[in-house]
C-alpha cells in the first residue's frame, strides 16, 4: 500500500528530480519543435508544388522502414562529431524529425480549403502568415494529435537517452530507473511511487489535449 512517506523518500533522497527535470526540458522542447517542423513539411508537402513533390514524400514516409537500431551507430558518430553527447542538444536533435507526425500534417492540411489562404494573401498576407495566422489555427485537431504522440514517446524513450547521457546530472526518468535498479534489489514500495509520479505529466497531456485528438486522427484520415 503506498503512503506518503514512499513519495517523500523517493523525491529527496535520490536523483529524481534531476531525473524528472531533464526528462520535462527534453520532452517539452522536442514537442514543440517537432510539432512545429511536422506542419511546416506536412504544409510543403500538401500546398506547394515542387519538382519530385511527391517522391519526395514516399522517401520520407520509407524511413519508417529502417528499424531504429540500425540508426543508432552513425547517429551517435555525428552526435560525438559534433561533441554533443552528454548534451541535451545530442538527445533532442535526433528525435526532431517525426515522420508520423508529417504525415498526419500534410493529410489535415489537405482537408483545409485553399481558398482561406488565398482569402488572405488577397488582403497583403504573405505565404508564411497565411499559414501561421489561418492554417495552422485551423489545424488544432491535428496538431494536438502529433503533440501527444511525440510527448508520449520522447518522455518514454529509453535507449538513445541511455546512450547519449552518461552522467547521472543527464539521466532521464527511463534511464535513471535502470541506472538504480541494474544490479541492486529493488525496493518496489520506491518503485512503485516513483512510476506513478513519472507518469502524471502523459496523464495531464493527454487530458488537456484529448478533445482534439480523436477529431485529429479521424479527419487526417478525410481527402479533401
Amino acid at each position: 500500500m503506498q503512503t506518503l512517506s514512499n513519495y517523500v523518500y523517493v523525491i529527496k533522497t535520490s536523483g529524481f528530480l534531476t531525473w524528472y527535470a531533464n526528462s520535462l526540458l527534453i520532452s517539452v522542447v522536442t514537442t514543440t519543435l517537432s510539432v512545429f517542423i511536422s506542419a511546416l513539411s506536412g504544409y510543403a508537402f500538401s500546398r506547394i508544388s515542387f519538382a519530385l513533390r511527391d517522391q519526395l514524400f514516399l522517401l520520407v514516409l520509407g524511413t519508417l522502414m529502417i528499424p531504429f537500431p540500425i540508426t543508432i551507430v552513425p547517429n551517435f558518430i555525428l552526435i560525438l562529431k559534433l561533441h554533443w553527447v552528454n548534451t541535451y542538444q545530442g538527445i533532442i536533435v535526433p528525435s526532431l524529425a517525426f515522420v508520423v507526425g508529417i504525415f498526419l500534417m500534410r493529410e489535415f492540411f489537405k482537408t483545409i480549403p485553399y481558398e482561406l489562404e488565398e482569402a488572405a494573401i488577397l488582403d497583403g498576407a504573405t505565404p508564411f502568415n497565411a499559414f501561421l495566422k489561418v492554417s495552422l489555427p485551423l489545424a488544432k485537431p491535428a496538431l494536438s494529435a502529433v503533440a501527444i504522440y511525440t510527448f508520449i514517446s520522447v518522455w518514454n524513450n529509453f535507449l538513445w537517452p541511455l546512450i547519449v547521457a552518461q552522467t547521472p546530472n543527464m539521466f532521464t526518468i527511463p534511464v535513471g530507473f535502470f541506472k538504480t535498479a541494474n544490479g541492486q534489489a529493488i525496493e518496489w514500495n520506491y518503485l512503485t511511487a516513483a512510476t506513478t509520479l513519472a507518469i502524471i505529466p502523459t496523464i495531464l497531456v493527454y487530458a488537456i489535449f484529448q478533445r482534439y485528438f480523436i477529431k485529429g486522427i479521424a479527419l487526417t484520415g478525410i481527402k479533401r
